[in-house]
């Protein structure tokens, strides 16, 4: 899935008029953030930007090309007023001629491709999590198997759907009791206000509501999820919270009934105009060039977001400034709002934008199962002997990479490592204890480096604009230094420009929170690097090679 859930994004467009844009001041209290803090640089503003400024006064004279960048996400609104000057145009074909001109396998694709589309580019924004697709996918073939008769790959296949039967009966229960609670508004402010006591004084963290004890009550059990589901950094403590919680709930009501209708349902159907078969992960052309919004407010929200970041359409006194200043957007969509993405999209999304010329990738989205996994492993590896840099988000759940399920991931089935892959976690604009953002993911082995990601405003459809957080926006501002490294300096290799921001990183010789404990580590020890991406002195480096 897109690594946010869609509650999250409700929470947020009802939380409107709190103050986003705020860190600690000399004191303690809020201050306003710019809305480009992430630009900003760490010693001379004494913010934990990126110190984009300082890298564009080093390449001042200097040409550039354009660079591709694919974007592999839930789609972007390409008629977005400060994107729609670069999203990427493919040359080879004649739009609307409903004919494959340049002979790819996929007729009429001008701008890129929607895997996850009917032939008109009406899109399911819908569809099943991993383990529900799973159980669906793989139940008439497994459930009553003997596994002593199975060999090679079924093997893997018959113990996966074993994991992934017990996560689907477990959460089908879990979000009908969600239902429930959510139903009655009496029983859940009732559950609400037996909760809100165990919080006082505790820290303002994802972990807090994780360590609320329900009891035997089965509301409160379910209003501690829908807490965890709604928890964002953005609302600043629990008092504000609550408030908002309290005075939006019958529009957040709404959206959580909605929600639980579709999480854990093996009955959705929306895969089902794409007219592929979910059961091939070989299958290769299928989907639209076209994703039509319709009247959804969900459908290529996040996928904007993210193209904004890398490549908004710099000083054109509209919204936002996007990082690389001479990149094309290519739009590949592979990730429904709500459930997860299948593995067969991902890697048919991968090898699309490596033979369209992207030379990076940026996907900011991830699960725990890949059903699918050497489909994807052959993706990556086609885009590693291809000299493209692929930049994933590491997740916001707080946890340690090294030692969980997540996929995509960099590590082959055959043991060895992509070394075109960037794994990436969300770093806040605080140059304190709170660097990490306490809902990121981290991973001394396995994370490569920190990069802003809270309260980072960027494009939405219909050119709006609003301020996301996540490792959803950490990914692609690395993506975007990326990609402004390799228009400057062409000659640099994936594989070059990976070493480049790794060890221009700013490592900052802090000692900080670790997301979900109330442990303090340096900041060094939550990612390979040590560090937050730094432009400039990744310029610089590039600059001597």
């Amino acid at each position: 899935m897109t690594l946010r859930n869609s509650i999250l994004l409700t929470a947020l467009a009802l939380s409107v008029n709190l103050s986003l844009h705020a860190q600690p001041g000399p004191s303690g209290p809020l201050r306003p953030l710019p809305k480009n803090w992430s630009h900003l640089d760490p010693l001379k503003d004494s913010i934990a930007g990126i110190s984009l400024n300082q890298a564009y006064e080093l390449l001042k004279g200097r040409s550039s090309q354009p660079v591709v960048v694919g974007i592999i996400d839930s789609g972007v609104d390409i008629e977005h007023e400060d994107l729609k000057d670069i999203i990427w145009k493919n040359p080879k074909e004649t739009p609307d001629n409903n004919a494959d001109d340049d002979k790819n396998g996929y007729t009429d694709d001008l701008t890129g491709w929607n895997f996850m589309g009917a032939k008109d580019g009406t899109t399911y924004d819908t569809d099943q999590e991993e383990v529900t697709q799973i159980y669906v996918l793989w139940k008439d073939k497994y459930d009553k198997t003997d596994p002593k008769k199975l060999k090679g790959r079924e093997v893997e296949e018959y113990a996966m759907f074993q994991k992934a039967k017990v996560r689907f009966l477990k959460g089908y229960q879990t979000n009908e009791a969600k239902r429930l609670a959510i139903s009655d508004s009496s029983k859940f402010f009732a559950a609400l206000n037996f909760l809100k006591p165990q919080l006082d004084g505790k820290p303002f963290e994802i972990g807090s509501i994780n360590n609320l004890k329900p009891g035997a009550d089965s509301t409160a059990s379910a209003v501690r999820l829908v807490l965890g589901e709604v928890f964002t950094e953005q609302f600043r403590s629990f008092d504000s919270m609550f408030r908002l919680l309290e005075r939006a709930y019958p529009r957040l009501k709404e959206a959580l009934l909605a929600e639980t209708a579709k999480s854990f349902n093996p009955n959705i159907q929306g895969r089902k105009a794409v007219g592929d078969n979910p059961a091939d992960p070989n299958e290769r052309y299928y989907g639209s060039p076209k994703l039509n919004l319709g009247d959804s407010e969900e459908l290529a929200m996040h996928g904007t977001h993210v193209a904004g970041i890398v490549g908004a359409k710099r000083s054109n006194s509209l919204g936002t400034d996007g990082i690389a200043d001479n990149v094309r957007i290519m739009t590949v969509a592979v990730v429904p709002s709500n459930g997860d993405e299948r593995d067969k999209d991902v890697a048919n999304g991968i090898r699309y934008a490596v033979d369209n010329g992207a030379k990076v990738i940026n996907m900011s989205f991830g699960k725990r199962f890949s059903p699918y996994k050497p489909q994807v492993d052959a993706a990556i590896r086609y885009a590693e002997e291809r000299d493209v840099l692929i930049v994933h988000a590491s997740g916001n759940n707080a946890e340690n990479y090294d030692s969980i399920p997540a996929y995509p991931r960099p590590e082959y089935e055959d043991g060895s490592t992509a070394r075109n892959f960037m794994t990436v976690g969300n770093s806040t604009a605080r140059l304190n204890e709170n660097l990490p953002a306490a809902s990121s993911n981290y991973g001394v082995r396995t994370v490569d480096l920190f990069a802003p990601g809270t309260d980072i405003e960027s494009t939405i459809p219909r050119n709006n604009y609003a301020a996301f957080t996540g490792t959803s926006m950490a990914a692609p501002c690395v993506a975007g230094v990326a990609a402004l490294l390799r228009s400057y300096f062409p000659s640099l290799t994936a594989v070059q420009v990976k070493d480049i921001l790794m060890k221009s990183a700013y490592k900052p010789e802090l000692t900080v929170i670790r997301p979900a404990s109330k442990q303090r580590v340096p900041f060094n020890t939550l990612s390979v690097s040590g560090g937050i991406v730094n432009a400039a002195a990744a310029v610089k480096m590039a600059l001597k090679q």
